[in-house]
């Protein structure tokens, strides 16, 4: 891509039965999905995307269910093996025969989730600030560090998020990335604040917590994996370089010195050259029917 202004970014609408998808898309190339977090929107990946597309990708930034009104379906769980399906049907919707997925926390409990129930269908995936769940153990210190999880899966959880304009977010970001700040996490904030000013958004946000002491573990994972994590994030840096012991395929292990939860927005440029070199290292795609 010779220019910036020649990069076409579309937001569009694609449906799997009566599941519907908004994502953005741009690029031509090979597929690579870009799976945000919380909290956060599609507008966390713009930077990444861009690059991408530059280095002769196609990237598709989808909401992730629940997060904007077109994708809620009623009476629809959270659950690891529901959120997993997701990425599948997402596949499906854009008749994609595979795709490498990169997700951020709950992005990257979905990427999990997906290469384990359709290995075919996932190429390779980049897990963000989530080592694989097996990895994560069991401790009074990881307890209260992820204490969130107790907090926003209770019936109050949505009156807390949104009380004081939303500042128990700002809260969460400041303990979980303590040395990120500037222009793009406030940005990224505010629009956190728009998509949950929805509350039927925010409730469906927050249906990810209710939902996710069921099915934690995918197993062992046979793809390629890159693992990014950042050492001043809620969780401690030897899950993420323990990892590699739930792949039987190559999975390579980065820590970004000085990054909270957010290594890919924290330490770009790292996160950036390790992705394309991890790609570029794959078996070529197959194309598209």
């Amino acid at each position: 891509m010779a220019a910036s202004e020649e990069r076409r970014v579309t937001l569009r609408s694609a449906a799997y039965g009566d599941q519907r998808f908004v994502y953005l898309d741009s690029g031509d190339g090979p597929l690579v999905v870009l799976l945000h977090g919380f909290p956060d929107t599609p507008g966390g990946w713009a930077q990444e995307s861009a690059a991408l597309n530059a280095a002769g990708y196609r990237t598709v930034v989808p909401y992730l269910r629940g997060y904007h009104p077109d994708t809620i379906v009623r009476g629809r769980r959270y659950r690891a093996a529901d959120i997993a399906g997701d990425a599948v049907a997402l596949l499906d919707a854009l008749q994609a025969p595979q795709a490498v997925l990169v997700g951020h926390d709950w992005g990257a409990a979905i990427a999990y989730g997906a290469a384990a129930a359709a290995p075919e269908r996932v190429r390779a995936i980049c897990a963000v600030a989530i080592p694989h769940p097996r990895l994560l153990g069991r401790s009074l210190g990881l307890l209260w560090r992820g204490r969130h999880f107790i907090t926003l899966s209770l019936p109050s959880g949505p009156w807390l998020a949104r009380r004081r304009d939303f500042a128990y977010l700002d809260t969460l970001m400041r303990r979980w990335a303590p040395g990120w700040s500037g222009p793009q996490r406030e940005s990224t904030l505010a629009e956190v604040k728009r998509c949950f000013a929805d509350p039927l958004v925010l409730d469906a946000a927050l249906g990810y917590y209710r939902d996710a002491s069921v099915g934690g573990d995918p197993g062992t994972l046979p793809q390629p994996a890159l693992i990014v994590g950042g050492d001043r994030d809620i969780i401690a840096p030897e899950a993420f370089t323990r990892t590699p012991e739930a792949f039987t395929g190559p999975c390579e292990v980065v820590i970004a010195d000085g990054s909270g939860h957010w290594p890919h927005r924290e330490a770009p440029q790292l996160f950036h050259e390790r992705l394309l070199a991890f790609l570029a290292g794959l078996a070529p795609a197959p194309e598209a029917t």
